[in-house]
């Protein structure tokens, strides 16, 4: 039996406790997968802004800003506002708090996907609190102040590196790497300043994969060719992408 991706090498950079189940998709395909996280997210205590009311809606930017944030929302704001997460795996995270009604693209995953949402339909003047990390994207923000929204942000944590230095195994870097997986902005950064001059000569022989076009440009940039982009931050997306590509074997 012949799987989709033999034989294939692929690094994952996701941060730890946030790739298992797409290290689990990509061997069951057949992948030879290397985990390295670039990106470590860490809670903060920033305070949460202050609201003399409840927010009209709250939206979660991704799986750990609910884990972080959801404990220090007041319980008043959570029973008043609506729900709404930018992709099905944050929507799950809420979703597993007992929550029953969350709006959220089914696949996929980002602001545009939200956005395009018929059910996501804030109203100006009203009031929408994101929780989010520091430093992140402000794409779902910057639209929805143009549609007169007044935007809060609840920043509940930090991304740091990973690590100060990415360690390949010997063994891999004798052999060609055909995708290497970056899905954030901050992941990517990391990833080229833990890289070492041979390591990173090494990654950008690889097919780059992620899961916007704005990343797909900063990794043209960066130096890497031809990136792949994902139709998702879920694991079907970039497994199907991955799947559908004969990868790099330069």
């Amino acid at each position: 039996m012949s799987f989709p991706l033999d034989g294939r090498r692929v690094l994952l950079t996701r941060p730890a406790g946030y790739g298992d189940s797409l290290k689990l998709a990509l061997r069951k395909a057949g992948a030879q997968v290397l985990h390295r996280p670039t990106l470590a997210l860490v809670p903060n205590q920033a305070p949460l802004p202050a609201l003399d009311s409840p927010p009209d809606w709250i939206v979660f930017v991704s799986p750990f800003a609910v884990t972080t944030g959801w404990p220090r929302l007041p319980s008043a704001w959570q029973q008043a506002a609506r729900l709404a997460a930018v992709g099905p795996g944050s929507a799950s995270a809420i979703t597993a708090r007992g929550v029953t009604s969350v709006i959220a693209p089914e696949h996929g995953g980002g602001a545009n996907d939200l956005l395009a949402l018929p059910d996501f339909n804030p109203q100006a003047g009203q009031t929408v609190l994101i929780v989010c990390g520091k430093k992140g994207r402000q794409q779902l923000q910057q639209t929805l102040r143009s549609w007169g929204i007044h935007v809060v942000e609840a920043v509940v944590y930090d991304r740091q590196p990973a690590a100060e230095q990415l360690v390949i195994p010997e063994e891999w870097q004798q052999n060609a790497l055909d995708f290497l997986i970056v899905t954030s902005a901050a992941g990517l950064e990391y990833l080229l300043g833990m890289a070492g001059p041979s390591a990173l000569q090494w990654l950008k022989q690889s097919r780059l994969v992620t899961v916007s076009e704005r990343l797909a440009q900063a990794a043209l940039m960066a130096g890497f060719t031809d990136p792949l982009v994902a139709a998702g931050a879920d694991d079907a997306a970039l497994l199907a992408v991955l799947s559908a590509s004969p990868g790099s074997r330069k």
